[in-house]
């Protein structure tokens, strides 16, 4: 009776302890994600608890706000930002402002920041705040001088 207690408290111990819990085993990250200890860890261009938004998706629409172009007054300005080339399963975006028509500005959304290139080289830089509010720096010279052009909006609640 005691060998039989002692083996079976030995067998016990080892099959608990060979036992390894799979943390992941029940988290199916989507879109190229991997798990690590219960979380998705998402590729570029991917966010949510199992990588199922697109990074773009938060800069879609259009934005109210300011624009101020270095020294100068600040202005009241429109941005409108869509997928390039109206493809919603692309992490790219295009976007212009109603006072630097016909200007197109193009990047990709990696998390909240979009960096890209205006279509006469300037370095843009957008960055998403929250709360449906964004900042774009566009970065360019101009006859020889740098000019910083800095707009600061909130997106319209809808498409208007």
């Amino acid at each position: 009776m005691l060998a039989a207690s002692v083996f079976l408290g030995i067998a016990s111990t080892v099959t608990y302890t060979s036992c390894v819990h799979d943390s992941c085993k029940a988290i199916i990250c989507r879109n190229g994600g991997t798990c690590d200890n219960e979380l998705c860890l998402c590729p570029d261009g991917w966010e949510g608890t199992q990588c199922e938004i697109r990074s773009a998706q938060k800069f879609v629409g259009k934005y109210d706000g300011q624009i101020k172009v270095n020294s100068l007054p600040v202005r009241i300005d429109t941005a409108e930002v869509y997928y390039a080339n109206g493809n919603d399963t692309t992490s790219a975006i295009e976007a212009y402002f109603y006072t630097r028509l016909p200007e197109k500005l193009v990047g990709r959304a990696v998390n909240d920041h979009v960096v890209g290139m205006g279509t006469n080289g300037q370095k843009v830089t957008f960055k998403y705040l929250g709360d449906d509010k964004i900042e774009v720096l566009i970065d360019e010279m101009v006859n020889g001088e740098r000019v910083i052009t800095n707009f600061s909006g909130t997106k319209r609640a809808y498409n208007q």
